[in-house]
């Protein structure tokens, strides 16, 4: 059965620029913020990420993952603590967010404001004369 719901299964990331030094250079964990490996092999084309946990937090919450729910969570890019929000449906959806990685959408999120923003089309240039 098709989903009922029209609005994309993921709202493609805009991510803001990290001014932190050596920020890029590594992923943190969801369950508690710590380093986790250096962002290098992530780079590479087609990497399954299949651990964005540390040990002790895949001990904790038995998942690899992602925390058991209820938890906090952090940012998988930044390794700050991420904000919960919950959009009011029939089924409410729980969304995990960096404000810091994602502030205009933490910000519309804040505004209540889930729905996709629609794509803007690129102006294309006049053609020469």
């Amino acid at each position: 059965m098709p989903p009922t719901n029209n609005r994309p299964q993921h709202e493609p990331d805009n991510f803001a620029p990290d001014e932190r030094p050596g920020a890029d250079t590594y992923v943190y964990c969801k369950g508690c913020g710590t380093q986790l490996e250096s962002r290098s092999r992530l780079q590479k084309p087609k990497v399954v990420v299949d651990v964005m946990m540390c040990e002790p937090c895949q001990q904790k919450h038995g998942h690899r993952l992602m925390p058991t729910p209820g938890s906090a969570t952090f940012c998988y890019r930044c390794g700050g603590a991420e904000d919960i929000f919950m959009e009011p449906a029939t089924t409410p959806v729980t969304h995990h967010l960096c404000s810091r990685c994602l502030p205009e959408r933490a910000a519309r999120y804040r505004a209540g404001d889930f729905e996709t923003p629609l794509k803007q089309p690129v102006a294309e240039a006049p053609a020469p004369v």
